[in-house]
């Protein structure tokens, strides 16, 4: 009977919906295994170089994230018109999209890092992070190289994510994240039992650990599955690419404004506090984000099965899917809130058990950090499919005011509540987006969208 069950879940509907279905399941188990080493990694990173080392780390990290703004929305670009020359049986098409889309990037971030290398001798990063100890100072300037390397090969290299979440099946990117994981995880391991800590260490097992997988990944899956659409220099064609700009440009604004919101925290955390409250604050950033990872598996096919669903017109398919996940939100937030009332214990058990120096996260910060997950996770919902459909003009507006917003948002409520009013200033400028971002969606799936809805 449950056997039955199943297969009729998985084999009826819309054949849409039987792939979205189908690799939503097949996320849950790779993004579960993810997830679970990721968790595991957390102690033993603490264990091996500290928190305040692991501060350090965690606060470039996300200064080096800020990069990814440089591919000016070409990877999103390039899962829409991917996807609609799928749609349409452009093969040819498709594959001068990928050769000028990994062109065009490859130069972008070749270039960044040149010009980091003339920059970076000028810079002081001990002053730039300015609560980090001197003795740090040859870790900090040597880890910089390494991730700034690392990072833009693998922003290179991560277009393959685009190509199969355009062809419907994100979860084979999801398989690659957990292959970069456990490669990561392993390297931790040798290095505690083997290495002094040391930052230098700890980033080239981080860095490099997905950029060997995305290399091997990317030779299989373009000599077998993706013959097809195997990126050619003969093909590149930068005036396609520009056409990509056109829809990238308006990704990019919006992609700005994630950034900023999610990826200056670490650091105003790290200039207003220590390094230690960043990794109180990523270490709840990781309990409370489960949910947010979760309906990034349920979300992410549907992106390219929006776009595929608005080119053939089926509004009613898209109703439907808005409906299901607007549901499957409620039981998250019940998730959220059971996960925040444990989040003592859980934090002893995850963590502290194990490691020699026990983190002090207060339960107004992980209610903070679960307020803020929960808010990604209703504007994920509909921000998703309305860039499958590319109605974005509203989007890049609202991201400019956030982008504006946020720092001095973020710096009053710091200075008054500390690293909780650092984590809930996102919350506050993400109030409008909350509201317009349904509305949008349910006038372009009802047909009623009409100015800058339709944009």
């Amino acid at each position: 009977m449950i056997k039955q069950h199943i297969t009729d879940f998985f084999s009826t509907g819309h054949q849409r919906s039987i792939l979205a279905k189908k690799n939503i399941a097949v996320s849950f188990a790779i993004k579960g295994a993810t997830i679970l080493m990721s968790l595991i990694t957390i102690p033993l990173t603490i264990n091996y170089v500290g928190a305040e080392r692991n501060g350090i780390w965690l606060t470039l990290y996300s200064m080096v994230l800020w990069l990814g703004l440089f591919d000016i929305g070409l990877g999103n670009g390039l899962k829409n018109k991917l996807a609609e020359a799928k749609a349409k049986g452009e093969t040819e098409l498709a594959k001068k999209y990928v050769s000028s889309t990994y062109a065009t990037v490859s130069l972008i971030f070749v270039g960044t890092f040149g010009v980091f290398c003339l920059i970076n001798p000028h810079l002081n990063w001990l002053e730039i992070l300015k609560t980090v100890p001197a003795e740090y100072s040859q870790e900090v300037s040597g880890l910089i190289w390494i991730m700034m390397a690392s990072f833009c090969l693998t922003f290179i290299l991560n277009l393959l994510k685009a190509v199969v979440t355009a062809d419907q099946r994100p979860a084979i990117g999801s398989f690659l994240d957990m292959l970069g994981q456990l490669v990561t995880l392993i390297g931790i391991v040798i290095l505690s039992q083997t290495v002094p800590p040391s930052l230098i260490s700890l980033g080239l097992v981080t860095g490099f650990a997905p950029v060997i997988v995305l290399l091997i990944a990317g030779f299989v899956l373009f000599n077998r599955h993706y013959k097809a659409w195997t990126p050619s220099l003969k093909l590149v064609d930068f005036k396609l690419a520009g056409s990509l700009l056109n829809l990238g440009v308006q990704f990019f604004i919006a992609t700005c404004a994630s950034f900023v919101v999610t990826q200056a925290l670490p650091f105003l955390i790290q200039r207003m506090t220590n390094p230690t409250e960043v990794t109180n604050y990523n270490t709840a950033l990781r309990l409370f984000s489960l949910a947010f990872n979760v309906m990034g598996i349920i979300i992410m096919p549907y992106w390219s099965s929006f776009t595929d669903a608005y080119v053939q017109k089926d509004f009613s398919w898209m109703q439907n899917s808005i409906t299901r996940l607007r549901q499957f939100f409620v039981v998250l937030l019940i998730v959220q809130l059971v996960l925040l009332v444990g989040s003592p214990l859980i934090y002893y058990l995850w963590v502290n058990y194990w490691v020699n120096t026990p983190l002090d996260i207060s339960f107004l910060l992980s209610a903070a950090v679960c307020l803020n997950a929960c808010v990604l996770c209703w504007v994920t919902l509909h921000i998703y499919p309305l860039n499958g459909i590319g109605k974005v003009r509203l989007q890049v507006y609202s991201s400019i005011v956030e982008m504006v917003l946020l720092i001095p948002v973020a710096l009053w409520m710091g200075h008054r509540w500390g690293v909780v009013g650092i984590v809930l200033a996102p919350v506050i400028i993400y109030i409008p987006r909350m509201i317009w971002s349904p509305i949008q969606i349910n006038k372009l799936t009802t047909q009623k969208a009409k100015g800058i809805w339709n944009k």
